[in-house]
């Protein structure tokens, strides 16, 4: 409900305020941290206002308290949340403090169940600096381990280092949360924290491609130029039938090391509407519409995927991991007067198992489905029998 509300459109009086500190200030970069502040700032007021309505209610009416499944804080997300509450005198430039990383794994569990997209990948654990990955090999031996054995296993097994890569989230801190309760100071931060790595995350999983970034699944995984990753080429289909996926499923079993139930196609929601709608879906003799593809297939949704462009790809196969978040606050720009600004930095990195566990096709060459008839003759009347006339 909270994501929801804090992504509500900025009013036009807004706006302008924000046209006008970007034109009139002299300095460019403070300006654009000015306008982020007010911009986050405006956003979180639904959020604000509800929690601060919870609470209220929840102090006089037990019942209502327990509706809101607020989460018992340990000892560390206590002390953590005590001094957010005061980050003049424990967030400093010289004291930097670090996000509990029971924080984030609970904040990665639920951006796994709030996000389709995100729910395809795997998170590491946030205490983990470096993980293993592995394509299912179809490799096995009895008896001892031959030189030959090992040397095919370990060709599959790859090493995830999250300590590569850095991502950064802007987070606004009101004055009003900090003078709610520890498990509601502990909503707001959540809900907050959800909304700021969601895109990023997104971002990373489909389209990271730099130095300092994951590696997108449209992006292939040990080919790049000049520290950036080659692009996936994509495919032409013009249907979901079982001749048109056979190339796109022998891709993603991985040359038959995988077994395939069912597949995700991940698209940006213009084209879904255009070309992957019309394509997938045909009515029926007795009315309505009914998906046309011959396996299952469920589509998603993501601003963060590119137009033009679409992914089929299963789960479980991209794994992402962040590590230690740090937070302090951003001592470049001027305060505001009722909120202060956090920046918070956390190592991150992502990978697939494969180049092999998505494919790229190109969304705009597919065709509407188009049902097929087929005319069936009238019988031919019975010849009149000879002598009984006309």
């Amino acid at each position: 409900m909270f994501m929801d509300e804090n992504k509500k459109g900025i009013n036009q009086e807004v706006k302008e305020e924000l046209k006008d500190i970007l034109e009139q200030s002299e300095d460019k970069s403070e300006a654009i941290l000015q306008a982020a502040e007010r911009t986050a700032t405006e956003r979180s007021k639904a959020l604000i206002k509800a929690i601060q309505v919870q609470q209220e209610r929840a102090e006089s009416d037990k019942a209502y308290r327990e509706t809101l499944n607020l989460r018992p804080l340990n000892r560390e997300e206590k002390d953590f949340y005590e001094k957010l509450k005061s980050p003049k005198q424990a967030i400093t430039a010289d004291q930097i403090d670090i996000i509990p990383t029971s924080i984030i794994d609970k904040t990665m569990e639920d951006i796994k169940k709030e996000s389709a997209l995100l729910g395809l990948v795997t998170f590491t654990p946030a205490d983990v600096k470096k993980w293993i990955t592995a394509s299912h090999s179809g490799t096995f031996g009895w008896g001892g381990l031959t030189d030959e054995l090992v040397q095919e296993v370990s060709g599959e097994i790859r090493t995830l280092n999250i300590e590569l890569a850095k991502l950064h989230v802007m987070l606004i801190i009101p004055k009003a949360i900090r003078d709610l309760s520890l498990p509601f100071v502990d909503k707001y931060f959540m809900a907050v924290l959800k909304e700021v790595f969601h895109d990023g995350l997104e971002y990373g999983y489909l389209q990271g491609h730099k130095e300092n970034e994951p590696v997108g699944v449209y992006y292939q995984i040990d080919k790049s130029t000049n520290n950036t990753h080659t692009a996936k080429t994509a495919q032409v289909i013009k249907n979901f039938s079982p001749k048109a996926l056979a190339p796109i499923l022998k891709t993603l079993c991985n040359n038959g090391k995988r077994t395939i139930s069912k597949l995700y196609l991940v698209c940006n929601p213009l084209d879904r509407y255009e070309f992957v709608n019309p394509a997938m879906y045909g009515d029926t003799i007795n009315g309505g519409y009914v998906s046309k593809a011959f396996m299952p297939i469920e589509v998603i949704e993501s601003v963060n995927n590119p137009q033009g462009k679409a992914l089929l790809t299963i789960p479980g196969v991209y794994t992402m991991g962040n590590y230690s978040m740090k937070i302090d606050e951003y001592k470049e720009t001027k305060a505001i007067e009722d909120a202060d600004l956090i920046i918070a930095k956390t190592y991150a990195n992502g990978r697939a198992d494969d180049d092999n566990c998505a494919v790229v096709i190109d969304v705009t060459k597919l065709e509407e489905y188009v049902p097929k008839f087929e005319s069936v003759s009238a019988p031919a009347p019975a010849p009149t029998p000879a002598g009984t006339g006309a």
